[in-house]
């Protein structure tokens, strides 16, 4: 998957349909991937440039978890006027560091 194709799916997932979060989400796409291949290959003895096919989805997700705390990182639990709110996740990495296997090597 492109990263356009990418960037359309959080959009539409999202509901967002002008262009005005597009650098945004490209950004946060990019940190998502970069940190998908930093903990995954981190005993790797080779990294790839581009997230793996089984990846990719986690990298969307990871990118709409990230978007949707915007403003509440490091929360696990928000309560104002009544209403709770309790995140998954505390952030983007973190959801990244359950979902994405680490590759293993042998000493």
């Amino acid at each position: 998957m492109v990263e356009a194709e990418k960037l359309g799916m959080v959009k539409t997932l999202l509901r967002i349909d002008d262009t005005s979060e597009d650098a945004l989400i490209r950004t946060y796409l990019l940190a998502a991937k970069k940190e998908i291949l930093s903990w995954r290959y981190s005993l790797a003895d080779d990294t790839p440039d581009e997230v793996p096919a089984e990846y990719e989805m986690t990298q969307v997700w990871a990118v709409i978890y990230g978007y949707s705390q915007s403003g509440a990182e490091g929360e696990k639990t928000h309560i104002e006027n009544g209403i709770h709110r309790h995140f998954s996740y505390e952030d983007m990495v973190s959801y990244i560091h359950q979902n994405v296997i680490h590759i293993a090597k042998v000493v």
